[in-house]
């Protein structure tokens, strides 16, 4: 269609909208302008021809969406969390750690610990199990996680240099991510495990330019085959038998922009990561997802949600509520108190990755549909149709259905006579970081890194919020232990989002031991990463600033914020072994402990504007303060802007960030600070601050509206 009507389109978007949405409102009508033209210039740029594929996949992904019977294993389905892990996650830790042993001895020694013998300190026997733990937060989380695990994996270019932390990620025993967390995380696992830069170059997976909701664009003939072909899909699935949701239709959108297969991997199913190649030599860290239970009626919080963690084993939690779990490759299977009601007709195919991942980011209980706009929308007649079919109740409309209850009967839970299971969002109870899988003792982990991409803040930046859900929740009932952490309003005051902040850094002051968190907050180091949660489109230059300055994170700039941070990584990795053996570390890691663990102190006068709404960190001429009491300039040169760490998805569409100048005068013409009063749950106060974000036409708006996200 001629670039020449879409600035009509962008009007009639907007009369749309305006008319049909009366609550949303925007506040700054020049940058819908701005996004358009940006949008056009994405398009025009485009050569999808010259982008560099992922490498050879090891599942085809080919069978369908609708779930096959199969027969049952023998012996009983259920296995109770008292009983402590799965075997089989145990014997796959056990073969991982001698993995992550040598990989551990080589970061160890790359990053240059002084006084320090990590060959003779891990030896042969010792074990140290790191968790990487990825916030949910739409795209924002999903990119800016990705600049992390880019920076931490060893076969990124030029991450194994000084200042650089590569090798982190290959020294991890486990991998969990919630919501778009959870994106990167299945990203990454499901596409054979994939680097970042093969995904971010891919021209299937990762194509942010078109929204989510409206991949095809403009092409209202592409548009109608799509979602007739996404209305298919799940179709199937109904007319078998199974209840259906919002997020099945979510779950498949998802799975087109996620997954390198055909059609979006239609059949490829999230216990399918056991057959990979990677998984099956143990190069892959044990990968999770979390998601919350939802009673029919209530409001989900840190006091009523049950927790509940996917791994390529089982589905289930831990927490008192039901404390058991479920083969994932079963689910769908009708059982009574874990046993098969027919041994001839378990159901394989329920787990779809792509509605496991949309069942961690499933928010459509918190954002009900307009069925009357529905009913008048723009929406291909094959979409409207099928969403006909979950309108009857709000309940299993808007929650992910898994039904029959795989937990049916289990004794001594108190969804053991629950139908189905409703499960949403995980970070709905505010527990947006992922930490509970690896707080629960049996997992023996020493240190996590806990990544928070949250949006607490009106400006959109975290301040703590997740933690604090966390180690509140293990008061208001039974759940596993945490470190002691301060109040949101210290969180930012004290600059603990700022820099790379431990917690629970002396385990004598502990009842119980818990894992080191190295807490690691999105900030503004070169780029303004503060999106609204469901922006659902990026730009080229926009992927690249986001993944880069999660590179920085990542690296403290390779050293140019603080250059001992690579080596306090180091000291933070063997913290709670040396505390196990009774021994005293090195004076640098006394120094390094001294510096970013949490002192106990709290806050006395509330956090700044500036602290509240942070500017770049690392400019093109300066290096600001990174500490308070500190005065530090340093030439642009040392920051972490080559364009070696991403690699852009066209050759004719690279913006290569050859130089921190040019990176900050991309950020500037492309991201602003969200305006006011957005929360990263709350719906209609955050739609009105990205709708426009794509400017990709009616369909995408009517969508938006549709969807309430």
């Amino acid at each position: 269609m001629a670039n020449s009507l879409w600035p009509y389109y962008v009007l009639l978007a907007l009369l749309l909208t305006r008319a049909v949405c009366a609550e949303l409102t925007y506040h700054d009508e020049f940058e819908i302008i701005a996004r358009a033209e940006a949008y056009l210039d994405a398009m025009d740029r485009r050569d999808l021809a010259l982008a560099r594929g992922l490498s050879e996949r090891s599942l085809s992904g080919s069978a369908n969406y609708t779930p096959t019977h199969t027969t049952c294993p023998s012996g009983s389905l259920i296995r109770l969390a008292s009983t402590g892990l799965s075997s089989e996650e145990s014997q796959y830790v056990a073969a991982r750690q001698n993995v992550t042993r040598d990989a551990l001895v080589s970061l160890l020694d790359r990053i240059g610990l002084d006084n320090f013998d990590a060959s003779g300190f891990i030896g042969s026997n010792t074990s140290i199990n790191i968790g990487l733990a990825f916030s949910g937060g739409g795209y924002r989380a999903m990119l800016n996680g990705a600049g992390f695990l880019a920076a931490a994996d060893s076969r990124t270019v030029n991450s194994t240099d000084k200042g650089h932390i590569g090798g982190l990620l290959q020294a991890s025993t486990y991998l969990v991510g919630l919501s778009g967390g959870n994106w990167l995380v299945g990203s990454v696992v499901l596409n054979n495990f994939s680097t970042i830069q093969a995904l971010q170059a891919d021209p299937v997976v990762w194509d942010l330019s078109n929204s989510l909701l409206a991949p095809k664009g403009a092409n209202v003939t592409a548009a109608t085959e799509y979602y007739s072909q996404v209305a298919d899909e799940v179709a199937g699935k109904s007319d078998a038998g199974f209840e259906i949701s919002l997020t099945d239709y979510w779950g498949r959108l998802l799975g087109q922009q996620m997954f390198n297969y055909s059609a979006g991997g239609v059949g490829l199913v999230w216990s399918d990561i056991a057959d990979t190649e990677p998984f099956k030599s143990h190069d892959l860290p044990f990968p999770m997802v979390v998601a919350d239970g939802v009673t029919k009626g209530e409001a989900v919080d840190i006091e009523t949600a049950t927790v509940f963690e996917f791994s390529p084993y089982e589905m289930g939690s831990w927490d008192n509520t039901l404390g058991a779990f479920f083969p994932t490759k079963y689910l769908g299977s009708e059982a009574v108190n874990g046993t098969p009601a027919n041994s001839q007709q378990c159901v394989v195919g329920f787990d779809n990755a792509g509605f496991v991942i949309g069942t961690s980011s499933s928010l459509f209980n918190i954002a009900p549909l307009n069925s009357t706009f529905i009913q008048n929308s723009f929406l291909p007649s094959q979409l409207l149709s099928a969403l006909s079919t979950v309108q009857n109740d709000s309940y299993t409309r808007d929650v992910a259905v898994f039904a029959p209850n795989p937990f049916f009967g289990v004794n001594g839970t108190s969804v053991q006579m629950d139908p189905l299971i409703g499960l949403a969002d995980g970070g709905e109870d505010s527990q947006n970081v992922p930490l509970l899988p690896l707080l629960q003792s049996e997992r023996e982990v020493d240190v996590i890194f806990a990544l928070d991409n949250s949006a607490d803040l009106d400006s959109n930046w975290p301040d703590g919020s997740a933690l604090i859900s966390t180690y509140e929740r293990q008061f208001v009932r039974e759940s596993a232990s945490m470190p002691y952490v301060p109040d949101n309003n210290s969180f930012v005051a004290l600059n603990l989002t700022r820099q790379p902040t431990f917690f629970g850094c002396n385990a004598s002051n502990m009842s119980s031991v818990t894992p080191l968190i190295v807490y690691m907050a999105n900030y503004p180091y070169t780029y303004l990463t503060n999106s609204s949660t469901i922006q659902l489109s990026y730009s080229t230059a926009q992927i690249e600033g986001f993944i880069t300055n999660g590179y920085n994170l990542g690296t403290q700039g390779n050293g140019t914020l603080d250059s001992e941070w690579a080596a306090c990584m180091g000291c933070a990795l063997i913290h709670r072994e040396v505390e196990r053996r009774g021994i005293e570390h090195t004076a640098q890691c006394q120094q390094c402990l001294q510096k970013h663990c949490w002192d106990g102190s709290i806050a006395t006068s509330r956090a700044t504007f500036g602290e509240l709404n942070p500017g770049l960190l690392i400019n093109a001429n300066v290096l600001s303060t990174a500490a308070a009491g500190s005065s530090t300039t340093t030439a642009a040169s040392s920051t972490v802007t080559s364009a070696s760490t991403t690699v852009s998805r066209s050759a004719t569409a690279s913006t290569s960030s050859a130089s921190a100048s040019e990176s900050t005068s991309a950020l500037a013409s492309t991201t602003r600070v969200a305006p006011a009063a957005t929360s990263a749950t709350s719906a209609a106060g955050s739609v009105r601050d990205t709708i426009w974000s794509s400017a990709a036409g009616a369909v995408a708006i009517a969508l938006f509206c549709a969807f309430g996200i």
